[in-house]
């Protein structure tokens, strides 16, 4: 294959990337059960102490060290071709509509939904103060961060046009050695930042930089993970990866993954869950488990790829649907969520199957609501 500039009509011709579009679909169901867990056991459905509570902590820790890093990889890898097809400023405004706007919504509107269990249990008044205080962004953090990238990235392809520094996209697959860099590059930073902000939100660290990385994303702790997956799906856009890395990869991908949290998780559980030294800090046990996690990461994110790559790489219209509306579903999950639990709450449903209830009703309501709100004309020119 020979090089292509960006913005060439080679990815007309070559096709569009279904097996992306059904992981992105799939991940997004995975964020709807990430927040059904987490909002189960934050609100005690799944009791503290209990099995299904350990469970679900462990569940979440798993998906915390990969599935937003997976989108922040996809969206790199389409922001170029985006950029150079419609130009800055239309890039600009086009990203400007779909995610702030949204974004916006969120904050003024769906922030007030995703407390309607205070509203309605504790009884608290609904007031200007009250409002106020429950302003959230809830799960938008992702987009708003999003568009800083994109930002950044925007500028940064001016400066070289400008500079005639011409990008050239070539396929030349990734090899083991790239991956290892990055796998170490992102262990350091994951250990540096963890200085300051510790892993999954534990005490500790300095309230100044946890509150300045809480304006862009909710796991500050994870802030490295993003930015490197974001340029790195920039480089795999002009290396063309997605699409010439080899099947053996990912069968790597995954046996490193295995294979890190065989080796390196029982270190971390045995020597450093006192005083929570592997969260972060200067020891031996917070960089383990930095390394585990960036295995861990790099390793499930080249699996999945290539076996969606391999196994679901067509769209039937199961896939169709679910890609179709999982930006829809990732903005209104948590307000579901919440809608869901408060009302079982109301009802007095048994709290031994709430949580199972929760999801057979939260998964077809979102799926529900998502397709009556992308039939709104001035809507479903937006997202």
């Amino acid at each position: 294959m020979t090089s292509r500039h960006i913005g060439s009509s080679s990815l007309q011709k070559e096709g569009r990337l279904y097996f992306i579009d059904n992981l992105r679909a799939a991940l997004t169901m995975l964020v709807v059960l990430h927040h059904l867990v987490y909002f189960s056991i934050y609100n005690e459905v799944l009791s503290q102490g209990s099995i299904g509570a350990v469970m679900g902590l462990l569940f979440l820790a798993f998906n915390q060290t990969f599935f937003m890093g997976t989108f922040f990889l996809i969206s790199g890898y389409f922001v170029p071709s985006s950029f150079e097809r419609n130009g800055a400023t239309r890039f600009i405004k086009d990203r400007f509509i779909r995610f702030l706007v949204p974004f916006i919504f969120y904050v003024l509107i769906l922030s007030q939904v995703q407390s309607i269990e205070v509203y309605m249990l504790n009884q608290e008044p609904f007031t200007w103060q009250t409002y106020f205080s429950h302003l959230t962004y809830g799960p938008m953090w992702y987009v708003e961060l999003l568009f800083v990238f994109v930002c950044l990235y925007a500028v940064w392809a001016k400066f070289m046009s400008k500079n005639k520094l011409s990008v050239v996209r070539q396929s030349k697959p990734p090899t083991y050695t790239m991956l290892a860099i990055f796998v170490m590059i992102l262990a350091v930073s994951y250990f540096i930042i963890r200085l300051w902000v510790p892993a999954l939100d534990l005490p500790g660290g300095s309230p100044k930089v946890r509150a300045f990385v809480g304006l862009f994303t909710a796991s500050g702790y994870d802030l490295p993970q993003y930015v490197g997956l974001f340029i790195l799906g920039i480089i795999a856009y002009q290396r063309n990866w997605f699409r010439n890395t080899p099947d053996s990869m990912g069968r790597a991908g995954f046996g490193i993954a295995i294979g890190a949290s065989i080796l390196l998780l029982p270190l971390v559980l045995i020597f450093g869950v006192d005083e929570l030294q592997f969260s972060g800090g200067w020891n031996w046990a917070s960089l383990v488990y930095s390394l585990w996690e960036a295995l861990f990461c790099v390793g499930v994110i080249l699996g999945l790829i290539i076996f969606f790559r391999k196994r679901v790489s067509r769209q039937g219209k199961s896939w169709s649907f679910l890609s179709a509306h999982s930006f829809v579903i990732y903005i209104i999950h948590i307000p579901i969520i919440a809608i869901v639990m408060a009302g079982l709450k109301v009802i007095h449903f048994p709290p031994s199957f709430m949580f199972l209830a929760m999801i057979l009703i939260t998964i077809p309501l979102c799926f529900l609501l998502s397709y009556i709100i992308r039939q709104i004309p001035f809507v479903s020119k937006i997202i």
